[in-house]
């Protein structure tokens, strides 16, 4: 009788994630390791089921690279690490590796913004070819990573959103001086104006990035402001 096989999955969340490339990472920066070495930069004695669960996870978040035997950390790795919590680098390199592994964005997708209780995506992972064991793992993933990007994002929740003050008058639309593709929203309040820059076209993954982001913000916002 053939055992029940789940659909892949990061089998740890982002947080972990990051911290497993990172001690990569000071080893041996981004020279290329084997596998068997790469397993022991990450604390394990030897290539084994659990480190071959850590190392398909970072790949899945995009912060390994490589094909066969050669790996290394990779350059969206070095932007998390590089920069320091809470700043708008980091936290646009957090949101990419958030979204890259497929069930997360068939998860964003799901189940838009945050109204999905954990016993309603447990039911729509077992309805995809879960098993229940990989289903709670893979939920367990999944909030750990939506709470390290809602973290880091409370640490300083105007870094990638306000941007420098542009001119009088300012509308939405393509941003004067910088790459093509972006637009500017400019809201005019009472102690200046808010500006937020971003790409034109968005994935339905960084729309619901975009929605948690902006979340955290207005939760801070009205709290220093004494609305909660």
């Amino acid at each position: 009788m053939s055992r029940s096989r789940s659909p892949n999955y990061p089998q740890i969340g982002l947080k972990e994630a990051v911290q497993r490339a990172k001690s990569v990472y000071e080893s041996d920066y981004r020279s290329s390791l084997t596998r068997a070495l790469t397993a022991e930069r990450l604390g394990y004695s030897g290539v084994n089921g659990k480190s071959l669960a850590v190392i398909a996870a970072l790949g899945k978040f995009g912060l390994l690279e490589g094909k066969g035997e050669e790996l290394r950390v990779s350059e969206l790795a070095v932007r998390v690490i590089a920069h320091p919590p809470g700043s708008a680098e980091r936290l646009q390199a957090l949101a990419e590796a958030a979204a890259r592994p497929d069930l997360f964005q068939a998860i964003a997708q799901r189940f838009p913004g945050k109204g999905a209780s954990d016993g309603t995506i447990r039911a729509f992972l077992m309805t995809q070819g879960f098993i229940p064991p990989a289903a709670e793992t893979a939920l367990r993933a999944w909030r750990e990573t939506q709470q390290m990007i809602a973290q880091e994002s409370e640490m300083d929740p105007a870094a990638s959103v306000i941007s420098a003050q542009p001119p009088p008058g300012s509308v939405p639309g393509n941003v004067p001086g910088s790459a093509p593709g972006l637009r500017r929203a400019v809201f005019g309040l009472a102690e200046g104006e808010v500006v937020i820059t971003a790409p034109v076209f968005l994935s339905a993954a960084s729309v619901n990035d975009l929605q948690d982001y902006l979340d955290v913000f207005m939760k801070r916002a009205r709290r220093e402001a004494g609305l909660e």
